[in-house]
């Protein structure tokens, strides 16, 4: 038995939608004024922000940006036809294809994320507040939920 939602939930989740939807919003318009599509922004910020032990393959790429692969490939040769990024082949397996910036990628990028993290600076904390709420709402219910299993559990052995 699933419980519901109270109406502190709704309102935490839907203040965290907005909080995330402005910040991405601000991203959005960020990348369209460097010349880029938001996609393009997300795909070299991928490139650059690949975990380490992980390489910037066309495959990693597509994974990391929820894309399928051919998604990934042709916004990876538009990019290169902009001189952002570069395509290398893997030494060791010839279909495996590495994606790097280039300079002025690398350049475009570092602006792009330095504006970012500036606003994070700024509006982070409450879209912190915002998810801390929704986590806390999120605990609340399971906490009702586990409460109420231990009574019935409870009842079933005073019977």
């Amino acid at each position: 038995m699933s419980l519901r939602l109270t109406d502190t939930g709704y309102r935490a989740l839907a203040e965290f939608r907005y909080q995330i939807r402005h910040f991405l919003s601000a991203s959005e318009e960020s990348a369209r004024s460097a010349g880029l599509e938001p996609e393009q922004y997300l795909l070299l910020l991928a490139v650059r922000g690949m975990p380490v032990g992980n390489e910037p393959s066309i495959q990693a790429l597509a994974l990391r940006l929820g894309v399928h692969h051919n998604t990934a490939v042709e916004r990876v040769d538009r990019l290169a036809r902009m001189g952002l990024v570069r395509r290398n082949r893997s030494g060791t397996d010839a279909r495996v294809v590495r994606v790097g910036l280039t300079g002025r990628g690398d350049r475009i990028l570092e602006k792009l994320a330095r504006k970012r993290m500036t606003e994070l600076s700024q509006s982070g904390p409450e879209l912190i507040t915002a998810l801390t709420k929704v986590v806390s709402a999120t605990q609340s219910m399971t906490k009702k939920r586990s409460g109420r299993r231990r009574n019935s559990g409870n009842q079933m052995h005073h019977r």
